[in-house]
């Protein structure tokens, strides 16, 4: 019995000493991630040691470039949009792991660090170059209303559909986008960044025809032809499959709207 009581306190130590290891790693990485992100952009990529293992091509010209690094209980996720090879904007994120109070109290401490934290724990995540993301890609297409920033924003979400993964719950961004959509702000939509937005506006174009008159549709069908011509493959959900589709073929079938 004795030789038993000594192997499981034996292990409960270990076990003990590497909670306090992913502990330190987490700090000293923490802190690493503050003191990059003071000096710049590229030495804060460095850091993250930002790879290219997921990319995705947004059509016109974008990339965007996903991925996440921890070295314990958290990690730091980032977004990052690309036009041309060149960074435009980026998000970074995080979260307080859910350990006990004086643990979570350490990691807040640190990651206050660089990001904005409040009374419940809810890391904001740090929005470098939001206006880029968010801006039309036609410079002339100006939109005072603010609330459509989300929708065009590669950062909210890029996979076109509906319900989609473990529980059939509805996409984030199908979400924002039938709150905010109608025939007014369809053309504008189709200007965003966001490859799943646009796919959206056209959905949205092809099943209200009626809601819009002569002069609409003839911009938004000319938009639609150069959105064919421009953007290559769509990330799409249906019922729990997540894969791509060309976006000629998916338009097509949109088209046919019931």
């Amino acid at each position: 019995m004795t030789t038993i009581i000594v192997i499981h306190l034996n292990s409960f130590s270990q076990r003990t000493e590497l909670v306090k290891e992913w502990v330190m790693m987490d700090t000293l990485f923490i802190s690493q991630v503050s003191d990059a992100y003071k000096i710049s952009t590229s030495e804060l990529f460095k850091t993250l040691e930002v790879n290219n293992n997921r990319i995705k091509d947004l059509g016109f010209g974008y990339i965007l470039k996903s991925g996440s690094n921890g070295k314990g209980y958290m990690s730091f996720d980032y977004k990052i949009l690309s036009y041309k090879n060149e960074v435009v904007a980026y998000e970074l994120s995080s979260t307080i792991p859910n350990r006990k109070k004086k643990i979570r109290k350490l990691y807040k401490e640190k990651l206050s660090e660089i990001f904005e934290i409040d009374d419940k724990d809810k890391v904001k995540p740090i929005e470098f170059g939001f206006e880029n993301a968010t801006s039309s890609m036609d410079e002339l297409k100006v939109q005072l209303d603010t609330t459509l920033n989300k929708i065009m924003n590669p950062f909210i979400g890029i996979v076109f559909g509906n319900r989609c993964g473990y529980g059939m719950s509805v996409l984030k961004n199908r979400e924002i986008f039938d709150e905010i959509i109608n025939p007014i702000n369809c053309e504008y939509l189709l200007f965003s960044k966001n490859p799943a937005t646009r796919i959206m506006a056209i959905e949205y174009f092809y099943c209200h025809l009626s809601d819009f008159n002569s002069v609409q549709k003839s911009e938004i069908e000319t938009r639609i032809e150069e959105i064919k011509k421009y953007s290559t493959r769509i990330s799409t959900c249906g019922g729990c499959i997540v894969g791509q589709e060309k976006t000629t073929e998916l338009i097509s079938r949109i088209k046919n709207c019931k």
